[in-house]
């Protein structure tokens, strides 16, 4: 009985206090990222494009409005896009970004940059 009466009082215990844990922060804002990115390459035209770009530049600013790390490659992503549309040093920047952000990125950024500036012009 005694057991009973104990294991009755743990749950009990275990089930109030478990509904007072705390969940983690979390690490990144992706918010419609991936479906528009998943739509872009899915059906490419200007206008899904244009909606993906849209959505990456949200993913920037409410990542830093929530002061959350951007998620790795959205800068490099979003510097390519500006690329294609011939920003090319807005472009650099957000490259540079990215290795701010993450240095681990610094010699395939590198890459991207050397790639990009041999590119012939089409």
């Amino acid at each position: 009985m005694r057991k009973l009466l104990f294991a009755t009082f743990a749950a009990l215990v275990v089930g109030l206090f478990g509904g007072c844990v705390t969940q983690k922060p979390p690490l990144y804002y992706y918010g419609t990222y991936p479906r528009t990115l998943y739509n872009s390459k899915k059906n490419p035209s200007p206008e899904s494009v244009a909606k993906h770009q849209a959505s990456i530049e949200d993913v920037i600013k409410v990542s830093k409005a929530k002061n959350l790390r951007v998620p790795p490659g959205i800068h490099c992503e979003y510097g390519y896009l500006l690329w294609q549309k011939g920003q090319k040093a807005d472009a650099e920047t957000q490259f540079n970004l990215e290795v701010t952000i993450y240095p681990e990125s610094a010699a395939f950024m590198t890459l991207v940059l050397k790639t990009l500036k041999n590119e012939p012009a089409t």
